[in-house]
């Protein structure tokens, strides 16, 4: 009798195991789809809030290909660097100076990242009329804030 309540007990477990185990697969959003989305929020922002037209609109997606690429080059290369970096600092044992001068090198390539980014985010800037530029100024970083509180959920 108790060896039929425990197997009953395992076999609910486990289908209850498998449910979660699957709905956790099927409702996760793939990789690519979320930079999919990234670049048609912002496409769509431009278009629907700030009322870029067609000319515009090509100008930004020409202009987002370039980013793109440069962007990802710079993560490839940071992504070289940063094993490059440790095999050097296991071969200095983790010294202080090891440790601050890796980080210094790191953040200096971070900083060239967020100054592609800031440029990036200007040359979209120059894409607008100057009717279109206040409203830019005003709503291009909450709708890009918004986009990062979205990512956190």
């Amino acid at each position: 009798m108790k060896s039929k309540i425990l197997i009953t007990i395992i076999g609910i477990l486990l289908i209850t195991n498998i449910v979660l185990v699957s709905f956790y697969f099927l409702n996760r959003p793939a990789p690519n789809k979320v930079r999919a989305d990234r670049a048609a929020i912002i496409s769509a922002f431009l278009q629907n809030e700030l009322g870029f037209n067609q000319q515009q609109l090509k100008q930004y997606d020409s202009l987002n290909s370039q980013h793109r690429i440069v962007i990802k080059a710079k993560f490839d290369e940071m992504r070289m660097d940063k094993e490059n970096e440790f095999k050097q600092l296991t071969k200095d044992n983790f010294s202080d100076s090891s440790i601050n001068n890796s980080a210094a090198s790191f953040a200096g390539k971070q900083k060239e990242v967020e100054i592609t980014m800031f440029r990036y985010f200007k040359d979209i800037r120059n894409l607008c009329t100057p009717q279109q530029l206040p409203k830019f100024d005003s709503s291009f970083y909450k709708m890009m804030n918004r986009r990062n509180d979205e990512r956190k959920k």
